[in-house]
């Protein structure tokens, strides 16, 4: 296998009455999913997709959100999934920014891309995929009806673009990250071989496909072995997600650690027999000590940890057996990267002090940022990535994420990384979630301010927060500023946009 549609047209061959995806009551296995992804392949053919034409996609989960991605890869196009939590601005700017040529949307977002489309710079093929087309567009059944299930005739090179992934935005205007079929075949095969994945694999993916997590972290490397992915829709709900693990009897999933929170916090989580999960893989956003530890309880299976950024791919793990002794860590990098963690200077950070991590650009990192030259510049230097994330070097290899370059706390001169102070926070047996961020000071430059989110039923107040921390961490890492609201504002990957918080705070 080289490029994206191999994973297919092979597979349609080794097994093709093997079933590939799994939604609700629909099933498709490999013959089926190939046919149809070939019959759109020349849909797209025919409306004059060429290689490296972008052709965008906004939808919730759904089985033709694989077709769609597939079929462009064939054609030898590049995928732009786009955020369905957009709104008009936002998606004008995704399909500006990317020259998007054909764009595919789920019924839900009919009014928005009737309300977006007067500010398209160039004209787009406009495809529903289901239900009634907009006006002068085109329905996805128009593409596929008629036309031949043969391999299309498009030589693909591996090097080319096949993605272009926009950034979860948590600064600023996001970043769209070009990547290339071979540098996520790379990270694919890391992924099955670092987390034992096989060809009877049965994957739960609760993650929305157009985030790398849900897509190429879970459902990818399981097609790639064989395995059968079972996607779910919109929302997280934890009796429908435990129920489906049992129907299927479910082998492993990816879940961010906002969904653990949920599992291991929701009452009926018990009752159900998920016996068969004997792999559980997380990552995306840090995870409280807590929350991992009753997770693990909980679960009883093989917990994997990774680590990687939409510009990296995959590049680090935690494996089970990491978890009996440095469960705190953030992992080592997988055979396939190669990470420093460095010093202002560039030079190596010794065991046990903190520097930014950087990962080369290959094999699986991104060709750069699209239409970014700027930015690329700043981002990939004499051929490694700047990831901006700061991390303590722990020996042997292992490292731990300790926060982003951008959310550590100056004050007084003294480095603070909020990430310390949440973990603090979030022991405490009244608190739900938290997240820690600087605020400015006239005397310190900034201090700290936590944003807490209280368990149902529990009372607790600034002071009592305030002392809980002064009794476990050096007096300058204290919160000075104790917030309680109901809910924390997070991005699809499970962050919390502290950008957003900061200013819902400060405002």
């Amino acid at each position: 296998m080289q490029v994206i549609g191999d994973i297919l047209r092979l597979n349609a061959k080794r097994y093709p009455d093997k079933e590939a995806l799994i939604m609700d009551n629909d099933h498709l296995t490999f013959s089926q999913l190939n046919q149809q992804v070939n019959q759109l392949a020349h849909g797209l053919i025919s409306l004059g997709v060429r290689p490296g034409d972008r052709v965008a996609i906004l939808a919730y989960n759904c089985m033709e959100y694989m077709i769609i991605y597939y079929a462009v890869a064939k054609c030898g196009g590049v995928v732009v999934p786009l955020n369905f939590r957009y709104k008009r601005d936002e998606l004008v700017y995704a399909i500006n920014n990317s020259d998007t040529k054909v764009l595919f949307f789920g019924p839900e977002f009919n009014s928005l891309v009737e309300d977006a489309r007067a500010g398209f710079f160039s004209s787009v093929h406009l495809v529903a995929i289901s239900g009634e087309p907009l006006e002068s567009g085109l329905k996805l059944t128009n593409l596929m009806d008629g036309r031949s299930t043969s391999e299309p005739a498009v030589k693909v090179d591996p090097a080319s673009p096949c993605g272009i992934m926009y950034t979860a935005g948590t600064t600023g205007f996001p970043k769209g990250v070009l990547t290339s079929h071979s540098a996520w075949f790379n990270t694919y095969t890391a992924m099955v071989v670092e987390g034992d994945l096989h060809h009877n694999e049965i994957a739960l993916v609760c993650i929305p496909l157009f985030h790398g997590g849900g897509r190429e972290a879970t459902l990818q490397p399981t097609l790639l072995m064989g395995g059968t992915a079972v996607i779910m829709g919109k929302g997280f709900d934890p009796d429908k997600i435990l129920s489906t693990v049992r129907r299927y009897n479910v082998t492993m999933t990816m879940w961010v650690p906002t969904q653990l929170a949920m599992l291991v916090n929701y009452p009926g989580t018990t009752k159900y027999n998920v016996s068969t999960l004997k792999k559980i893989w997380y990552g995306s956003s840090p995870i409280s000590p807590t929350v991992l530890d009753a997770s693990i309880d909980l679960f009883k299976a093989g917990f994997y940890q990774w680590y990687g950024l939409t510009e990296t791919g995959m590049v680090s793990v935690l494996r089970p057996e990491d978890h009996i002794k440095r469960s705190q860590c953030t992992g080592r990098e997988m055979f396939t990267a190669d990470l420093r963690v460095v010093d202002k200077d560039g030079q190596n950070t010794p065991v046990g002090e903190v520097g930014e991590i950087i990962s080369a650009q290959k094999p699986m990192g991104m060709i750069g940022y699209y239409k970014m030259e700027e930015a690329n510049k700043m981002a990939i230097r004499e051929g490694w990535i700047h990831t901006s994330d700061l991390a303590r070097v722990e020996g042997d290899g292992y490292f731990t994420v300790v926060d982003r370059m951008t959310d550590m706390i100056i004050s007084g001169g003294e480095n603070i990384y909020p990430k310390e102070i949440e973990n603090v926070i979030s022991s405490h047996s009244g608190v739900r979630e938290v997240a820690v961020f600087g605020i400015p000071d006239e005397v310190y430059g900034e201090s700290v301010c936590a944003v807490v989110v209280k368990k149902e039923g529990y009372q607790m107040d600034e002071e009592e927060i305030i002392n809980f921390c002064a009794s476990r961490l050096a007096g300058y890492k204290k919160p000075k500023r104790v917030e309680f609201i109901d809910e924390l504002p997070k991005n699809p990957s499970g962050k919390v946009t502290k950008n957003v918080l900061r200013e819902t705070i400060l405002s």
